[in-house]
């Protein structure tokens, strides 16, 4: 089985100060034990490097974009592979914009669920399974690190 990992993983990963990191770690732990593939979309790049190299201020980790990129290739590059969008994946993303009448920063979750249909990925391992329920319709499966944790979600 395969995931996308949202950035949100990517970023508490990294973030030894963030409450979920242990949680997260220990998720991720478990489905590289059970030989699981990790994908990540090349949006996640972006949003993770934007939020590393933005001010504490403003939501961010403050990194500046050298220590961001070594620690973006040192801790997710060596677990994760990297998307790359096709030609293909511009259409779902349009389709399900439309058909979930989806609006704003959600907009990013619909382009991680474009990549995900087209790349035939059937899992997204987020912290925000809030925001990607409305797409379980189309076949995927929403799984938060307290679920693979508690046992209570077993990869399919």
């Amino acid at each position: 089985m395969a995931y996308l990992l949202d950035t949100g993983i990517l970023l508490r990963l990294v973030d030894k100060q963030d409450r979920q990191h242990d949680l997260v770690r220990r998720a991720l732990g478990i489905l590289g034990n059970q030989g699981e593939e990790l994908w990540i979309a090349g949006q996640n790049v972006a949003e993770f490097l934007n939020v590393a190299t933005r001010p504490t201020a403003n939501n961010g980790l403050a990194m500046s974009s050298a220590v961001a990129t070594n620690l973006f290739r040192r801790e997710i590059e060596s677990i994760a592979s990297v998307l790359v969008e096709g030609d293909a994946t511009h259409g779902e993303f349009l389709r399900l914009v439309n058909q979930n009448g989806v609006v704003g920063k959600q907009i990013h979750d619909a382009r991680l669920v474009a990549m995900m249909l087209t790349w035939q990925i059937e899992n997204l391992l987020t912290l925000n399974d809030r925001h990607f329920r409305r797409f379980e319709p189309e076949g995927i499966t929403i799984v938060t690190p307290a679920d693979l944790v508690s046992g209570s979600s077993t990869p399919p």
